[in-house]
């Protein structure tokens, strides 16, 4: 929300200045998140984000020059003073504030759903069995004519033809998400792991591209998954013993990493154990090198 209401803000401002046909236009921000998106610095993941950026973008073609500048809210005191004013009395203001009162969101339901459709993954398919709009890359225009022989469209609705089911229907973004809720860790749900969350929706007759891939990751994330599984204990293979009557004289050695970087720009760790005395040996190292090693031996 506050993300939101910064861009609100900017939208104000840039409206303002517009009605007042100023033709050069330079606007300040403390939200380092706006500006990164308005520059492209950012990647922009989420839908209403993408479309907040897109309408500031869409705004300052209207100037001859727009700037978007960031400040750091010790700077922004008079930007601050007149945000509370909205819990003032407008009528104890002076006529040298002018107040802008917004009701309704500046994007409209239709901009979010168009960039939603945009990252959809069936968009393209849609677009060339609809009306036959191809890419303008080659190499994508032709895996798009691949792909489409196995789909069809059935009453506005996309089908996926399989060798040994029937039509499956394909689902858009949200349904997918819906969908692999409902069969995971729904009213009759099993808390299946990727690859047979994936065949369930397909036995379901439901289908999207990134299907496996999708419920691999969804299950990976659930936390009552990660809480209550049974973690197999048994050993992948039978146990060997390792005789070593002297001390010192077997050790099990091991490089980790990458760690975080230190302060002294060290990210590996070369350990060594004995098996005997459980003895320690650990060294931290900026760079995995046969010089640390023999030198982390030696010593």
């Amino acid at each position: 929300m506050n993300n939101e209401a910064e861009y609100e803000a900017l939208l104000a401002g840039m409206e303002l200045a517009r009605s007042l046909e100023a033709k050069h236009l330079r606007a300040f921000s403390n939200s380092m998140l706006v500006v990164k998106h308005f520059y492209g610095e950012y990647e922009q993941r989420d839908p209403g984000m993408k479309a907040y950026a897109t309408k500031v973008k869409d705004v300052s073609l209207s100037f001859e020059t727009f700037e978007l500048s960031q400040i750091g809210r010790e700077s922004n005191r008079r930007a601050d003073a007149l945000s509370r004013l909205a819990s003032a009395e407008t009528q104890s203001l002076t006529g040298s504030i002018y107040l802008i009162k917004a009701k309704t969101p500046s994007i409209k339901k239709r901009d979010y759903l168009e960039i939603h459709q945009r990252n959809n993954c069936m968009a393209p398919l849609r677009k060339f069995l609809e009306k036959g709009i191809l890419p303008l890359d080659r190499r994508e225009a032709l895996k798009i004519k691949y792909r489409t022989s196995s789909y069809t469209i059935i009453n506005g609705r996309i089908y996926h033809r399989s060798v040994s089911q029937p039509l499956l229907r394909c689902l858009n973004t949200e349904e997918q998400h819906q969908a692999l809720k409902t069969v995971h860790e729904g009213i009759c749900g099993e808390h299946l792991a990727g690859r047979s969350l994936a065949f369930k929706i397909l036995r379901e007759g439901f289908f999207w591209p990134t299907l496996k891939a999708d419920a691999s990751e969804y299950a990976k994330k659930c936390v009552q998954c990660q809480l209550f599984a049974t973690v197999p204990r048994q050993p992948l293979e039978e146990m060997t013993f390792v005789l070593s009557p002297i001390s010192f004289a077997v050790w099990a050695v091991d490089i980790v990493g990458v760690l975080p970087t230190s302060t002294k720009q060290t990210r590996y760790c070369i350990i060594s154990i004995n098996y005997i005395t459980k003895w320690v040996e650990a060294r931290p190292l900026s760079v995995i090198t046969e010089k640390a090693a023999k030198k982390f031996f030696l010593e």
